[in-house]
């Protein structure tokens, strides 16, 4: 796979603070209008690829189908093809003070439908719901969002800068074919 961009890392680490390895797979779906389906967080206010953590007992692709089905109740998920990886060197969540490598590995990705999600844990909490977007309006939104004070806690700070270099090289890659 490819590497989308360059290492994304939080103010104030370094590589050689790293703890913990976290692999992640994520899905890019976009219709026949040239949007993109994104997991919409209220709580947040910002758009993320659907997808999240792959479990010890799962290879990518099963966490992908997993993470689609949960996050966007997608009905007959199918995993395309491998479009590129991303990495980041970043704190935890929620007070999490150790220091990971983020691999998120980003999958052309295909539904059939929407049917009931199964969110867990704090995915409820955060109103996490599929929506279609525009790449330039969902670059634009997550850009304005970046300086707020929820994005500010350590481990969020590079979430959507990474989800930014996908969009990007997605809309490049989707602009050399017009």
């Amino acid at each position: 796979m490819t590497k989308i961009g360059t290492t994304i890392i939080e103010d104030g680490l370094c590589e050689k603070q790293v703890q913990t390895i976290r692999k992640t797979a994520r899905a890019i779906i976009m219709n026949e209008h040239k949007e993109v389906l994104m997991a919409y967080s209220n709580y947040y206010n910002d758009f993320m690829f659907p997808g999240g953590g792959i479990h010890h007992y799962e290879n990518p692709l099963e966490a992908l189908v997993r993470e689609m089905k949960e996050e966007l109740g997608a009905i007959n998920p199918k995993v395309k093809e491998p479009f590129g990886y991303t990495e980041e060197i970043r704190y935890g969540y929620h007070g999490d003070h150790r220091v990971f490598q983020q691999i998120s590995n980003y999958y052309i990705c295909e539904i059939d439908g929407f049917g009931q999600q199964h969110l867990k844990g704090n995915e409820t909490f955060y109103g996490i719901k599929p929506l279609w977007a525009k790449i330039d309006d969902v670059i634009q939104h997550n850009f304005q969002v970046l300086q707020d004070e929820k994005h500010q806690e350590k481990g969020l700070k590079t979430v959507l800068l990474r989800e930014n270099q996908v969009l990007s090289k997605l809309k490049e890659i989707i602009d050399e074919k017009i």
